[in-house]
């Protein structure tokens, strides 16, 4: 009877090393960076998509110098004050930007202004923007085009309707994005750390409400633009990103990470680029798109971007609008804040403010009426008396402005 017993779990001890061997085999470098995760609290190091960085090449002529001096100046009181703010609250970065001039510049941790500072969902941002330059390129035919032109395996499915738009609405109409669940077999987790995370948003996600009617916060929406790119144009993400957008704004080159080698771009993360490369994408919007006497975007851009999308009013095409006011915003959630929400003590001063926003509280606010943008980088500050407040940086350099 014992020796029974004994080859019965033998034998399932080699059948559950036979199954793990396969699935190990299968995606390697999901189990690579599950490890990472399950022993790092929670969260994947830079260290885990090494070897899957695609060099994002940058046209720097020169680095703008600091002239906080003259006709647009800001108070030197009010750039102390936020600068403080931003050092005791674990910021990598603080960049102001006024009437033409860099009016402020600060670098933390040991950082300056050639460290590649990984955005977060601010590459979602980004995203939208390389649409535009794909539209405007002739690549993409217009906002409203099926993305099953291009995601032909939804062709005949009840995802061919889904619209570009629908997706930098955040509204494609898919299940609940941010579950949380950390399984191995979630979606979740997938669509995040798979070597083919492209398999997994193309074909696992199921469709639970009329594509345009419900807002979801989607890293795995936001991905899907950089299939989408690399279909229409026929370059890699990296690729077409750098020639479309960061050369054409002089900026500094950087990387973004792909979901396996030669594989595919996470665009709704993972871009890493130098705080001014990031400035110069405010500026841009700043300028409607213009810069060197052309425009960047296709025809229209500005006012779709801006238009608040009937699934959130507080979401563009993927960018944040400075209203409609909440105390405590979510990114996950419209109207009533989650525990992920950020604190807004009061509203914007400046009813045009829109922003780039991601994990970490990095934030770029363009304020086109003040000929203003602020960029901040850095980690979450949750310390007591030491939260984030979303709007404390961007109202006090406005009053100091109005008030002089």
């Amino acid at each position: 009877m014992g020796k029974t017993i004994g080859k019965i779990f033998i034998g399932f001890l080699a059948l559950v090393m036979l199954v793990g061997g396969v699935l190990y085999l299968k995606d390697p470098l999901f189990w690579k960076r599950y490890y990472l995760i399950a022993t790092g609290n929670g969260v994947l190091p830079q260290s885990g998509w090494a070897g899957s960085e695609y060099m994002v090449a940058g046209d720097a002529q020169q680095l703008f110098d600091v002239v906080n001096e003259g006709e647009g100046s800001i108070p030197a009181e009010a750039l102390a004050q936020v600068s403080e703010y931003a050092a005791e609250r674990r910021s990598t970065s603080l960049l102001i930007w006024h009437k033409g001039k860099l009016r402020f510049r600060e670098h933390y941790q040991g950082l300056d202004e050639n460290s590649l500072i990984v955005g977060k969902s601010m590459a979602k941002m980004v995203a939208s923007l390389v649409v535009s330059r794909a539209i405007k390129d002739g690549f993409i035919a217009g906002l409203d085009e099926p993305a099953s032109t291009y995601i032909t395996e939804w062709q005949g499915t009840e995802k061919a309707t889904i619209s570009i738009r629908n997706l930098l609405h955040m509204a494609a109409g898919f299940e609940k994005y941010y579950t949380l669940d950390m399984s191995p077999f979630s979606n979740f987790t997938r669509s995040y750390i798979s070597g083919y995370s492209d398999d997994v948003i193309i074909n696992d996600y199921e469709v639970v409400a009329e594509p345009g009617t419900k807002y979801d916060y989607s890293q795995a929406v936001s991905d899907l633009i950089a299939i989408i790119i690399k279909r229409a144009t026929g370059q890699p993400y990296g690729q077409y990103l750098s020639e479309s957008l960061i050369k054409p704004i002089h900026a500094q080159g950087g990387e973004v990470m792909l979901n396996r080698p030669q594989g595919v771009a996470h665009s709704g993360c993972c871009l890493l680029l130098p705080s001014e490369s990031w400035l110069r994408m405010g500026i841009l919007l700043l300028n409607g798109g213009e810069i060197d006497g052309q425009s960047l975007f296709s025809e229209n851009w500005m006012e779709d971007y801006l238009e608040p999308s009937p699934a959130n009013p507080a979401m563009g095409l993927h960018i944040w609008l400075g209203k409609p006011y909440f105390p405590k915003r979510s990114w996950a959630q419209v109207g009533a804040a989650t525990g992920f929400g950020v604190i807004h003590s009061e509203p914007y001063l400046a009813d045009d403010l829109f922003m780039f926003d991601g994990s970490g509280n990095q934030v770029m606010y363009i304020i086109p009426s003040m000929d203003l943008v602020i960029l901040r980088t850095g980690g979450f500050s949750r310390a007591p008396g030491k939260e984030w407040d979303n709007s404390y940086i961007p109202n006090t350099i406005i009053r100091s402005i109005l008030e002089q």
